[in-house]
This record gives structure tokens, sequence and C-alpha cells, in this order.
């Protein structure tokens, strides 16, 4: 019997179970409860509906879309455009089928079958839609009137998307619908990206040439979590054992002229601002400065920057004076790293945000060093090397 088990398990595991993601009993209750709470408002919308009571009854293949709206509410199939198209129309076929045909297993095949054709063309494949059809094609076979039954279908759409709508997005880490990103204009800035764009996820999509039940959006994100992860496994270094002394620091009072000729003398775009005792308080970078020189009418820009950095005599000013005042600070987005933390999160910030400088802290929060965007592209060249060299040599 032991003999046998291992065979079978290992038939089940590759062609019966299948390989999909484990879920946090967090994550399967906050699921269950959404359905619960999601049916409660579907019932409640086909309550108060101002139509027949026999168009406000729940139908069937609705228990199937509640499963998808909030258990995959991020899926391709659970989309609006999904859940009406994949329910209306295959509504609409299976009444014209039931009405034209008067085989109800021919009626019942051809319903289906057309259905799964018309939500493949019109992009809005939702697989409870097979249901429908058949329940409408039953619909129409036993004589029952067509509007009735379309209305009930439509209320239950609305119905189901009001729901889903508003449990969803209720809930922590989901949204509902999951809008497509903005396609930037000509001109703009694209945002950074990690080497997989939506472009190239479409294109890989349009080769598989199959239906995979994911969006591109969690297609990039899971692209971009498993290469972290991967660069994580691979470079094992930390950012304490990389991290470069700082070639200077601020502090909060600094003179924003000190701080200019502090920054030229070092060649610095960014220096780190720490308080007394060493503990990061903020980062000054150039863009920080340009922030307040914005041409204007009269002035030219080079006079803005004279009057920026020239201090105000007297105890009252209409401009930054001190390096506190125009500063990059945590509260505002400035991301500190600790010593034991993985160069892979320094690669990330520093190729995904405008942060030019990060700074390394240790477990007191005091500044250990600093690294710049050369200085960990630097780091991973040489890393690579090494790494050609020692295979080369094997």
């Amino acid at each position: 019997m032991d003999g046998l088990r291992t065979p079978l398990t290992r038939f089940a595991r590759r062609y019966l179970i299948a390989d999909a993601a484990p879920l946090s009993r967090a994550e399967r209750l906050r699921s269950a409860l959404a359905a619960l709470a999601g049916l409660l408002i579907y019932e409640a919308v086909l309550f108060v509906a101002p139509v027949s009571p026999e168009a406000r009854r729940a139908l069937a293949p609705l228990g199937a879309t509640a499963v998808i709206l909030f258990t995959l509410p991020h899926s391709p199939l659970a989309q609006p455009w999904s859940v009406a198209g994949g329910l209306l129309l295959p509504a609409l076929t299976g009444l014209a089928c039931g009405t034209w045909i008067g085989s109800p297993f021919l009626a019942a095949g051809l319903a289906v079958g057309l259905s799964v054709g018309i939500m493949g063309w019109l992009r809005c494949i939702h697989p409870p839609g097979g249901a429908m059809a058949l329940v409408m094609a039953a619909h129409a076979l036993q004589g029952q009137d067509a509007a009735t039954g379309l209305a009930a279908v439509g209320w239950n759409v609305l119905a189901m998307l009001i729901a889903a709508t508003a449990v969803n997005n209720a809930l922590p880490g989901r949204r509902y619908p999951l809008c497509s990103p903005p396609v930037p204009q000509p001109g703009q800035p694209r945002p950074p990206t990690s080497g997989i764009s939506q472009p190239d996820l479409a294109a890989a999509l349009q080769e598989m040439d199959t239906y995979l039940d994911v969006s591109e959006d969690d297609l990039t994100e899971v692209f971009g979590r498993a290469a972290r992860h991967a660069f994580h496994r691979h470079v094992l270094l930390t950012c304490g054992a990389i991290a470069e002394p700082a070639p200077a620091s601020l502090s909060f009072a600094t003179d924003l002229n000190e701080a200019w000729r502090l920054m030229r003398i070092h060649g610095a775009s960014a220096l780190p601002v720490v308080d007394r005792s060493g503990r990061v308080e903020g980062l000054l970078g150039l863009e920080d400065f340009l922030r307040h020189v914005a041409p204007a009418d009269g002035p030219r820009v080079g006079e803005n920057v004279r009057r920026l950095l020239r201090p105000t005599p007297g105890p009252s000013s209409d401009k930054p004076e001190v390096v506190g005042q125009i500063m990059q600070t945590p509260r505002h987005g400035l991301r500190v790293l600790g010593e034991d933390e993985g160069i892979a999160v320094a690669a990330e910030i520093l190729s995904g945000s405008g942060q030019a400088l990060l700074p390394v802290v240790n477990g007191q929060g005091r500044l250990t060093g600093v690294i710049s965007r050369p200085h960990i592209t630097a780091v991973l060249f040489r890393h690579e090397a090494l790494a050609y060299v020692r295979n080369d040599r094997l």
C-alpha cells in the first residue's frame, strides 16, 4: 500500500491538483467575510429594486459570480465588463436558442457554445455565463416571459456589481474595479520600470495565445517581487557592507550658503542632515534648492539663486534661510535603510524614485554611511564581474 501511495501522490500533484499560490489564513477569512457581506448587499439591492417580484429574484449563476468577485477581485474575469457582458450576452444567447430551437439538448449546447465564442470575441469571459446561458435557454423553452427574464438578469448584475464595489474597496489591499494605469501622453516622462513593461507583457501574452486568469498589473507585480527575491538570494551583500562614509553632513540650522559651499567642495548632489547625536533627520539635494529658485518674470535664475543663498539681515525673512526649511524628511517620503538590509532594497529605491542618495543607519538610527546611484552601480558591476571570473575558472 505504501509503495502505491507515492506514484498516486505524484500523479495527483502533476495532473489533478492545481499549482495555485497558497493563501494565508487571513486572506481566506477576508474572502469568506467578503462573500457574506457581498451577498447580503446583493440581496438588499434586489429587495428594494422598483420592479416586479419575478424580476427581483436571485439567479443561481450569480452564486458562482460571487466566488469570483469576492475571492479573485483583481482577476480579469471579475472586472465590470466581464461580469456585465459575461452574464447579459449569454442570457440573450440562451433566450434566443431556447426560443428558436425546439430540442432542449441542442438548444443548451448551442447556447453555451455560442456564449463562449461571443464572450471571447468581446473580451468579457466570465465562467458563470455558461450557467446563465443554460438557465435562460430553459426559461425560454418553458415559455416564460423573455422581458421579465432579462430584467431579472439586469438587476442581478447591477446588484452584484454594487456589492463587489462596496465590499472590495472596504478591504485593505483590494481595489475594485482594477483600473488600467493611464497611458502616458506624448512628451510626458514614463514611470521607471524594472525592465518589464506593459507592452512587453502584452507581446508575451499574444505569443502564448491562451487565456491567463491574471491581470497585466498583477503579472508586473509578481515579476518585480520575484526579481527582488532572486536578487536577494544571489547578491547577499548588505547596505552596511557597501556604504561609503558621507563626504560631509549638515545640521538642521546650517545656513543654505554653507550647505551649497560644502556640496560644491565635495562634488555631491546630496548630503545627509543629522542631529547632534548623529541621527538622520533628512537629506538635502540640489533639487531642494531648485524648488525655491524657479524663474519668475523679473529676475534671472542666477539672481534668484544668489537671493536664496544670501542670508537675510534682521529677525524675519520671506524665504528659507537654513537647511531644515527645505530638506527632504522621512515624513515626506525620504527612505533610510539599516545596515543589515540587502542592497536589493537600496537598488530598488535609487532606481525607482527621485532620491539621489540613500542614508544608511545603525540600530540606534545613527548615520554610518551613504549609498549613491553611481556607487551601487559600480558595486553590482564588480559583483557580476567576479561571479563571471569564478564561473570561468570552474
